[in-house]
C-alpha cells in the first residue's frame, strides 16, 4: 500500500486515498508542513498526510477550473479507473507470478498485462484491484507479495467466514434495530438464538465476553451505543429478560431449575422413604410440643424447638434440626448440587433453593402436623441456665404449630413455655457475655416483592425476646455439635474467629448504630478450618454450624460427620476431604452474601424510585474534607455526599440528606447534604 512519507505531491496533482474503507480520487489544493489540503470526489475539503496517500501519478487538473469542474474531472477519473479495474482478471496475474519467489509494485504488475507505459489510470486501477481483492497477493510496505497456492485456500477460507460475518452483522444489526425500536415488522434471521446468546453474554461480561468484538460493532452498526446497557435493553424487549432480571444469578451460573439427574433422585424419595427411615434406630420424640420459630415469608423450615419442665427445676430444652444427611447420600446427584451451590440464595423477588423444593419445603421441611426426621439435641439445664448434659439422638418429631417472630413475641410476654424459654436464652447470653462475647446487633431490613412487582420493605430488630430466643437455642445447638466432635478428636468444618481489634480512634456519638458500625469493622473474619479454634465475637472455644442443613452445604456435612461419629465414634469425612471442601464453599458463601447484598439494595433503590422519596436522614460513619460516607438508617444503605462548603457537622452525627438520582440498574445513588 503506498504510504510513503517521502513522495512529493504538488498542487494540482491527482492522487487516491482511503476513506472509511472506500478508496476515493482527490486533487491537491495546497501543501504545506507535511500535509496538504484536497478536494476528493464526493465534495469534501480534507485535511491529509503524505501517509494517506495510496496512489499518486502524474495525472494533475488545472486548479484555475471552477469547483464543480475540478469535480467533474475526478469523478471521471475515477469511473474510468473502476471500469478498467473491472476488466482486470487477478486470477491471470497470480497464475503467472505465483512461480516467482518476488515481491512487486503496482506498475511493475500493470506491465504484465497492459501495453508500456502504463497510464496512471491503468497502475490505479490495478492498486485499486490489489487492496480490494485480498486472495492472490499480500500487500507489505507498498509491495505485493503472490500467496502459494496452498496459501491462496487458506486465505478464501478465512476471506469466507469474512464475508460471513460480515452478513450477520448487517442482518443483525437490521434485527437488533427493530426490535429496540420496537418495529411492528421485525425483520427475521436465521442466527437469531445464536445473536441472543452473544448479547446475554455481552449484557453480563462486557468487554470480557468472547464475541463482544462482535456485538459491540453490531451494536454500533444498529445505531445504538455499544454497551452492555444496550443489549440489556434489547433482551428486555426481546422478552427473554425481564426488566428486574437478576443478571448476578447469570454470571455466576445460578439457577432455579435443577439438572435432571437431581430431579429425578429427587422424585424418588417419598413420604414411604421417610416412613422406612423412620422405622429404624430412632427416638419417637413425637410426644413432644416442637414447634418452629420463622419469618412469615419462610416456607423450608429446618430447625425447631421443645421445652419440658422436669422435676427439681430443672427443664429440657430441645432443638430439633431436619436430618436432610438420612436422605441425600454422599456423593449423590443432589449432594455434588447443593455442593455446588453451597446455599440457598433468598432474594427480594426469587430464591435459589440448595435443594429442590420438593424435598426443602416438602419431605425435609419441618412442616406442621406432619412426622420429620431430626438430628436432636436434647439440653438439660436448670432456672440458672447451668447445663448438667447434652444427649444428641437421631429422631422423630411432629411439629405442633409454626410460629412467627411476633408470635413468640406475644407469647414470651403471656408467660408459660415461651417465657421459660426466653429467661434462660437471655441467661445463656449473660454467660457467655461474662466470658468477652460481643453482640452488636444491628436491625434487619427485609425487603419483599410479589408477584405483581409491589415492593414491601420491613425493619425487624434483632433484638426482640424472639429473635433472642431462637439464636441463643442454635448457638448453643452448634457449640455441643463442635464440642462432641472436637472431644473425639474428629474433623470437621469449625467456624473460628480471631481476637478482634482494638479501637485507636474513639469517636462520641449518641446514636448507637454509629458505635454497633464502628465496632463491627474492628471484627476479624471468621473462617472455616477442620480444627477447633475459638470464636472471638460468641466467646466459645469450639464452634460449628449443624442448624440449617436445607439451606446450606457446610452444616449437611457437619451434620454427616456428627452423625456417623455418633454411630461409629469415628470420622466420615477425612481432614483431607473437608480441607478441599473449604476454599470452594468459602467463595460460594462469599458469592452468595454478595449477590444477596447487591440485589436487595437493588430493589432499595428502586423502592426510592417509585415511591419518588427524595428526603432523609443519614449517619456520617467517615468525613474528611470532600466526602462523607453515610449510612442511611431507614434502608440500612451506605453513600458518599460530597462535603457542602463550610459545612458543620462531625462522624457520628445525623445530617438531612437529598436524593439527587437513584438508578437501580446501575447502582447509582446520588445524594447531597441538606445544611
Amino acid at each position: 500500500m503506498s504510504r510513503n512519507e517521502g513522495i512529493e505531491i504538488a498542487p494540482g496533482a491527482v492522487f487516491e486515498f482511503f476513506e472509511s474503507k472506500e478508496i476515493l480520487c482527490g486533487v491537491v489544493l495546497s501543501v504545506k508542513d507535511g500535509r496538504f489540503n484536497a478536494l476528493s470526489e464526493s465534495n469534501r475539503e480534507v485535511g491529509l498526510t503524505f501517509s494517506r496517500v495510496v496512489y499518486s501519478g502524474k495525472k494533475s487538473l488545472d486548479l484555475e477550473l471552477s469547483r464543480d469542474q475540478l469535480l467533474e474531472k475526478l469523478r471521471s477519473i475515477s469511473v474510468n479507473r473502476k471500469e478498467i479495474m473491472n476488466r482486470i482478471d487477478m486470477q491471470a496475474i497470480w497464475s503467472l507470478l505465483e512461480s516467482e519467489d518476488a515481491s512487486y509494485d503496482a506498475v511493475e504488475i500493470a506491465e504484465f498485462i497492459f501495453s508500456t507505459p502504463v497510464s496512471d489510470d491503468q497502475a490505479a486501477a490495478l492498486k485499486r484491484l490489489l487492496l480490494s481483492d485480498r486472495l492472490y497477493f499480500q500487500a507489505k510496505d507498498s509491495r505485493f507479495y503472490p500467496r502459494s497456492a496452498q496459501n491462496v485456500e487458506t486465505r478464501r477460507l478465512e476471506l469466507e467466514k469474512e464475508a460471513e460475518r460480515e452478513q450477520k452483522l448487517i442482518e443483525g444489526a437490521r434485527w437488533v434495530a427493530s426490535i429496540y425500536n420496537r418495529k411492528q415488522n421485525i425483520t427475521q434471521i436465521d442466527f437469531r438464538d445464536e445473536i441472543t446468546e452473544e448479547l446475554k453474554n455481552f449484557a453480563l461480561f462486557g468487554e470480557d465476553a468472547k464475541q463482544s468484538a462482535f456485538i459491540k460493532e453490531l451494536l454500533k452498526l444498529a445505531g445504538l451505543a455499544s454497551t452492555s446497557q444496550s443489549a440489556f435493553r434489547i433482551l428486555v424487549r426481546l422478552g427473554v429478560w425481564r426488566e428486574d432480571e437478576n443478571l448476578m444469578l447469570h454470571e455466576h451460573g445460578l439457577s432455579a431449575e435443577f439438572p435432571p439427574d437431581a430431579v429425578e433422585q429427587a422424585e424418588r424419595i417419598t413420604i414411604s422413604t421417610l416412613t422406612q427411615k423412620a422405622a429404624s434406630e430412632r427416638e419417637d420424640l413425637t410426644s413432644l410440643d416442637v414447634f418452629t420459630v420463622d419469618s412469615p415469608f419462610t416456607r423450608d423450615y429446618d430447625d425447631a424447638l421443645s421445652v419440658v419442665e422436669l422435676e427439681s427445676g430443672l427443664f429440657e430444652v430441645g432443638i430439633h434440626i431436619a436430618d436432610v444427611a438420612e436422605l441425600i447420600e454422599q456423593g449423590s446427584p443432589l449432594d455434588r448440587e447443593a455442593e455446588a451451590r453451597a446455599s440457598s440464595i433468598y432474594l427480594p423477588d426469587e430464591r435459589v433453593s440448595m435443594l429442590p423444593a420438593s424435598l426443602s419445603e416438602g419431605i425435609l421441611s419441618l412442616k406442621a402436623q406432619e412426622d420429620r426426621l431430626a438430628l436432636s439435641f436434647l439440653i438439660t439445664i436448670d432456672s440458672k441456665a447451668d447445663i448438667s448434659k447434652t444427649r444428641i439422638c437421631k429422631s422423630v418429631v411432629r411439629i405442633r404449630k409454626q410460629l412467627t417472630y411476633g408470635d413468640v413475641n406475644d407469647r414470651v410476654l403471656e408467660g408459660g413455655k415461651f417465657k421459660a424459654l426466653y429467661d434462660l436464652a437471655v441467661k445463656l447470653r449473660q454467660k457467655r457475655l461474662d466470658r468477652g462475647a460481643i453482640v452488636l446487633p444491628i436491625p434487619e431490613i427485609q425487603v419483599y416483592v410479589n408477584s405483581a412487582g409491589m415492593i414491601q420493605i420491613s425493619r425487624y430488630d434483632k433484638e426482640s425476646p424472639s429473635q433472642i430466643l431462637v439464636s441463643e437455642w442454635m448457638i448453643e445447638a452448634n457449640a455441643a455439635a463442635a464440642v462432641y466432635l472436637a472431644q473425639r478428636d474428629i474433623p470437621a468444618l469449625y467456624r473460628s474467629q480471631a481476637e478482634c481489634r482494638q479501637e485507636t480512634e474513639f469517636v462520641q456519638s449518641e446514636h448507637e448504630l454509629f458505635s454497633i458500625y464502628r465496632r463491627r469493622r474492628l471484627f476479624s473474619r471468621a473462617e472455616l478450618t477442620t480444627e477447633p479454634k475459638p470464636h472471638c465475637s460468641l466467646a466459645i472455644p469450639n464452634y460449628t454450624t449443624v442448624t440449617s442443613p436445607i439451606r446450606r452445604y457446610s452444616d449437611l456435612v457437619v451434620q454427616r460427620q456428627l452423625k456417623h461419629a455418633l454411630a461409629m465414634d469415628a470420622e466420615l469425612y477425612s481432614k483431607q476431604e473437608l480441607d478441599s471442601l473449604i476454599a470452594p464453599l468459602s467463595l460460594a458463601h462469599s458469592r452468595v452474601f454478595t449477590i444477596q447484598r447487591k440485589w436487595t439494595r437493588y430493589w432499595i433503590l428502586k423502592y426510592m424510585e417509585q415511591e419518588d422519596i427524595d428526603n432523609l436522614s443519614a449517619l456520617v460513619l467517615v468525613k474528611n474534607a470532600r466526602y462523607a460516607h453515610l449510612l442511611i438508617p431507614d434502608f440500612l444503605i451506605e453513600a458518599n455526599a460530597p462535603v457542602p462548603e463550610n459545612a458543620n457537622f462531625n462522624q457520628g452525627e445525623k445530617v438531612k440528606i437529598r436524593i439527587e438520582k437513584a438508578i437501580p440498574r446501575e447502582d447509582v445513588l446520588k445524594i447531597q447534604i441538606v445544611m
